[in-house]
């Protein structure tokens, strides 16, 4: 199946256009998927009683007539089922299995670290002191297992950045190694503040994996969560997963992993696959 969106182009864009224009939606067939083919698409997915988000994917390409073989991925673990508004929402055992997949490195994680670019110090899969108390700090790694006193020390860390975050990190690594068990259980401590900043800017139903994915990326925007949900509450979803994808940037410069991390926040939201 080929998932197309607002910027894509060739013969599969073609395709949907004639298709369309099949179904007398007034569509040029240009090979370009741009904001007339996305507003047909958004008409006709409204017509059919489809989410209208102007991005073709599965549902629209069946509602299209065009046979789809690809399989549906399976529900989200421990998530809740179909389209709901997000005020009861929470990261499914999925989201948080990709979640720890892209945060953490064994060898690196598990122990004080700088990850570099505006980030503080950081423990685990994401745990950033940058902007944490000290006080918060100590509490959170006691209530994983961490003894108070290697508690207290790592706690230290908290809002230093650039060379004093590199710095203390490098001087403290071996202060603490978390266990992989450690390292889940403080991103489960770690990820309600995230699930709370979508809660607070989504308006509209999502689907658990839509939500999931909107939580990992909120672990780490480049400050345009607020554009990004803006534009999912005004159906622009093709308009956000293209605003997603330029948070590729780390200290000025392209970061592969980020690179690799935004694709598979992308796929998850759009595709429902979980990148586990």
């Amino acid at each position: 199946m080929t998932l197309l969106r607002l910027g894509d182009r060739g013969d599969a864009v073609a395709v949907l256009q004639k298709m369309l224009g099949e179904k007398n939606y007034k569509v040029s067939i240009d090979k370009v998927f741009g904001k007339n083919t996305e507003l047909a698409v958004k008409k006709f997915q409204t017509d059919n009683k489809l989410y209208a988000d102007g991005i073709v994917g599965r549902k629209t390409w069946e509602a299209l007539g065009k046979r789809v073989v690809a399989p549906v991925p399976p529900p989200p673990l421990k998530g809740v089922q179909g389209r709901q508004y997000v005020s009861g929402m929470k990261l499914s055992e999925s989201g948080i299995q990709a979640l720890f997949k892209l945060e953490s490195l064994r060898g690196v994680s598990n122990h004080l670290h700088w990850p570099g670019g505006k980030s503080g110090v950081t423990l685990g899969a994401g745990y950033d002191m940058l902007e944490r108390t000290q006080s918060e700090i100590k509490q959170k790694l006691i209530s994983i297992g961490i003894d108070a006193t290697s508690a207290a020390k790592a706690a230290e860390g908290a809002t230093k950045s650039h060379k004093d975050a590199s710095d203390f990190a490098v001087q403290n690594k071996n202060l603490i190694d978390l266990s992989r068990q450690q390292e889940t259980d403080l991103l489960r401590l770690t990820v309600p503040h995230y699930e709370t900043l979508i809660k607070n800017r989504i308006t509209v139903p999502l689907t658990q994996y839509e939500f999931d994915a909107l939580v990992s990326f909120a672990y780490n925007s480049g400050g345009v969560l607020n554009k990004v949900t803006n534009d999912i509450n005004n159906g622009n979803v093709g308009d956000a997963m293209a605003m997603i994808k330029k948070i590729i940037y780390s200290g000025g410069k392209v970061f592969k992993g980020l690179v690799n991390r935004r694709n598979s926040e992308v796929k998850l939201y759009l595709e429902g696959i979980y990148d586990v």
